[in-house]
């Protein structure tokens, strides 16, 4: 027997070289058909992380801008002389068209006087209707919530647009008009351009839950989603049919798309089958290696892009670790400029335009903060006595220098995070005082206010000042404030109010006036 295996060996080597080399070739074919697959979801996993950036930061970020201008917009209507059929643009509109780069158009319809005030100026034409035009049936939409509308043909040019609608009310509830704001598609186009870049792929935005185009990107490229009947494993469909992502955008009734060519993983498959036929097979295991830790850190720098935008909606004001990447630095260099850009618009959000102090969605921010971690605090609601009559008799600018000054004095003695204006000549201020430190509080602040010297007029400005304490007012902390405000006014104006210390005092409330020496 051992004889016939010594002689016979070298048939049993061949054989036995010919099997291994057959099992290798398997071998490494099933390698290089799994690595193939892998390569597959790792460029499908790539484009998808390239759809949720454009959500986060590019198609939102053209979207706040929108609503941004609108918010400041809005700010700056004159509700009054509205509900009396005055235009409604004011000098305040040029400011806030700076805010978007791309031509566009402001414009607020008045139901009652079908007139369209508009930034830039438009001459309205004698045929325009504006029952006709698709916005119109916004003013019998139910709620207040912002309305996006469109794609639509702007009139007088073929040039489609879409439109954020705002329904303006005023003081009483009764619908004043509507507030508009374009924004063009060309900003759209131009924001997928950038961020395909040299990618041969299309990417393109349609209706939500079909495949009506809105506007596109490399679209020469696009082929129909088509169902593939016997093939085996939907991973190979890529080969011959390429592959589609989608994903729906929030707040807006779009999908955002990519379209991913055959051609696109072409290269891939060419790459397997070099493997197959590669004459040093030892030379696979270092080349697995070296792709299997190439592929770490993609997916390293892939998690390093996804924690930055995630981080970019946790806590924007923390800046990530600088890391040297090799794949997505420029993705990283722009979600920096997005951080930067939210940060200021988010700042700008929570801050009033004339004072500089905070506004009122902060001051409601700030409330729920304190009411959620039970933390015990003021209260206080501050009027400027007879504001009105300072500005009919020396008109809004020294109005407003009035508002100003008084923000100042407010912020010197009170705090710059704790000060808050929340309407015409109406101030709040939220504060963890002692009752003690905050009635002396109150005593310093009225003096300083009272005996400021105004170069426009002589006469005092003063305040009158209602507060109340949470948890002691519960839920009606707002209004007993409110009260406490308007006792101040009964009592003469210039003075402050302040709630009992328990619910079982608030029968005999505590006032102080102070008079005007």
């Amino acid at each position: 027997m051992i004889q016939w295996l010594i002689s016979r060996r070298y048939y049993l080597l061949t054989s036995l070289t010919l099997l291994l080399g057959t099992l290798v070739l398997v071998v490494t074919l099933a390698l290089a058909t799994a690595s193939y697959l892998r390569s597959i979801d790792k460029t499908v996993a790539g484009y998808g992380h390239m759809l949720s950036s454009l959500d986060a930061a590019l198609i939102h970020e053209l979207v706040l801008a929108n609503q941004r201008q609108l918010a400041v917009l809005e700010a700056s209507l004159d509700k009054a002389a509205i509900a009396r059929g005055e235009p409604a643009d004011n000098p305040l509109w040029a400011i806030a068209y700076q805010i978007k780069r791309d031509s566009h158009y402001i414009y607020f319809y008045h139901p009652q006087t079908d007139r369209i005030s508009s930034y830039p100026a438009w001459q309205q034409p004698a045929e325009y209707r504006a029952a006709s035009r698709p916005w119109y049936r916004a003013l019998s939409m139910p709620g207040d919530e912002l309305i996006w509308l469109g794609p639509y043909q702007e009139y007088g040019s073929d040039k489609q647009i879409l439109t954020l609608i705002k329904r303006v009310k005023g003081l009483d509830g009764q619908l004043l008009g509507l507030l508009m704001v374009d924004m063009s598609f060309n900003a759209i186009q131009q924001a997928l351009q950038r961020a395909m870049g040299r990618n041969q792929a299309a990417i393109y935005i349609s209706s939500r839950g079909g495949d009506q185009l809105v506007v596109g990107c490399n679209m020469a490229l696009y082929q129909p989603p088509v169902t593939m009947a016997g093939v085996v494993g939907s991973a190979l469909e890529v080969i011959w049919h390429g592959r589609h992502l989608r994903r729906e955008l929030e707040g807006i009734d779009w999908d955002l798309n990519i379209y991913l060519p055959p051609e696109l993983f072409h290269d891939g498959l060419e790459e397997a089958l070099l493997m197959v036929v590669l004459p040093l097979l030892s030379l696979f295991a270092i080349w697995f290696c070296s792709i299997n830790f190439l592929v770490r850190v993609f997916n390293q720098e892939q998690a390093l892009v996804a924690g930055s935008l995630t981080g970019i909606v946790r806590d924007p004001t923390q800046t990530p670790c600088q890391l040297k990447t090799w794949f997505v630095h420029s993705s990283l260099s722009e979600i920096d400029q997005v951080r930067a850009s939210f940060l200021q618009g988010q700042d700008a959000l929570l801050h009033d335009p004339l004072t500089g102090i905070m506004n009122r969605r902060a001051f409601t921010q700030r409330r729920s903060e304190l009411e959620e971690s039970a933390t015990p605090h003021w209260l206080l609601l501050f009027d400027v006595d007879n504001f009105k009559r300072i500005n009919d008799n020396w008109g809004h600018t020294v109005g407003d220098g009035v508002l100003c000054r008084v923000a100042e004095l407010l912020v010197a003695e009170l705090g710059c995070g704790c000060v808050y204006r929340i309407g015409g000549d109406e101030f709040a201020a939220l504060l963890p005082w002692p009752r003690s430190e905050l009635e002396s509080g109150l005593s310093r602040l009225l003096a300083r206010v009272r005996n400021q010297q105004w170069r426009e007029f002589r006469e005092a400005v003063t305040l009158s000042v209602g507060g109340a304490h949470s948890p002691d007012e519960g839920v009606l902390l707002f209004e007993r404030a409110d009260e406490c405000l308007y006792r101040s006014k009964r009592l003469g104006r210039d003075g402050w109010s302040l709630t009992e210390r328990t619910r079982q005092e608030q029968g005999a409330d505590r006032s102080c006036h102070m008079d005007n020496g």
